[in-house]
């Protein structure tokens, strides 16, 4: 007998029972936060197509490694799924290297990439700047003397910061703060230059003039902010954006990881659906496992090379 025809068989009874089974989401960020969201709307879409309930398991803690860590060691019955992203599948492998218990490509297979978000770089209005060239020209001027918010270290916001320091050879000082809420209102009030944040946590503050956008961070402009250029326009090919895909255990049957990856493009073709990502700010991705693994091996690879090139920390 052909050895995938015999594999099939063996797993035929471990993907019936599976699929009699809910599905948990685990999630890396506490419940109602923009994560959690996504994740429990791509969940509630997929549950009618695949006819089991999907449920989200919430584990914060450690930049998203412990959630992480958790789906590594789960069983690779394709009932538990990761909510992957950025720092679990892109920055953190960078910025922990040595120090984690799970290997981002080794220990886990790929469903399918679900959205993406990106940041935007913004400045007091104080400071007179309209672009991100303005900011890198004053940045030239006097190394070492701008600074950058950020809502927390070992996120998108602030890799951003640093692959822009990598790209366009600056120094700049990155000053980190308990939230983005707090960095938002030291831009406003002036206290520091410039700050990198969600796109829709400051576009609102943008558009009522209390701050000036600079560039968005992702590769095309927003279709939340047509207007707004991206810092890919002056530094070519710069992109730093969030995104969110769902992950299994290593070892998962392939047959299971098909049928999760349709469930989820299904989902993700819904205009409903994309809609309510787009209200968000964010992009519909979708397609195959291997796409993802692509995407995963690019951000891998972007992220290692910017931490080792200006010995980024998280902590």
């Amino acid at each position: 007998m052909h050895r995938r025809t015999l594999a099939a068989l063996l797993a035929a009874p471990a993907i019936a029972h599976a699929q009699s089974r809910p599905i948990r989401i685990v999630v890396p960020f506490p419940p109602g936060g923009p994560t959690d969201i996504a994740a429990r709307l791509v969940g509630d879409a997929m549950s009618p197509l695949l006819g089991q309930p999907v449920i989200t398991d919430n584990r914060p803690g450690a930049a998203g490694n412990l959630a992480a860590e958790f789906v590594a060691r789960a069983a690779p019955d394709g009932t538990t799924l990761l909510f992957s992203g950025s720092g679990s599948h892109g920055i953190n492998p960078a910025l922990f290297a040595g120090r984690l218990s799970f290997d981002a490509l080794r220990d886990f297979s790929p469903v399918v990439l679900v959205s993406s978000a990106p940041n935007l770089i913004s400045a007091r209005n104080s400071a007179g700047w309209n672009a991100i060239a303005d900011l890198i020209t004053a940045a030239r001027a006097a190394p070492g003397r701008l600074n950058v918010a950020v809502g927390s270290l070992g996120t998108t916001q602030h890799m951003a910061v640093e692959l822009l320091k990598m790209r366009a050879g600056i120094d700049i000082t990155i000053v980190p703060y308990r939230g983005a809420a707090l960095a938002l209102q030291d831009l406003i009030g002036g206290t520091v230059d410039a700050l990198s944040d969600g796109l829709m946590s400051s576009l609102p503050h943008a558009r009522e003039g209390r701050i000036r956008a600079l560039g968005v961070t992702g590769p095309e402009r927003a279709a939340a902010a047509p207007n707004i250029p991206t810092i890919a326009e002056t530094l070519p090919g710069f992109s730093a954006v969030a995104w969110f895909g769902l992950h299994a255990p290593a070892n998962t049957p392939r047959e299971m990881i098909l049928r999760l990856n349709a469930a989820a493009n299904q989902a993700l073709a819904q205009p409903t659906l994309r809609q309510r990502y787009a209200d968000a700010g964010s992009i519909v991705l979708g397609g195959s496992p291997e796409d993802a693994l692509a995407h995963i091996r690019a951000e891998l690879t972007t992220w290692a090379e910017v931490v080792r090139v200006t010995g980024a920390r998280a902590e």
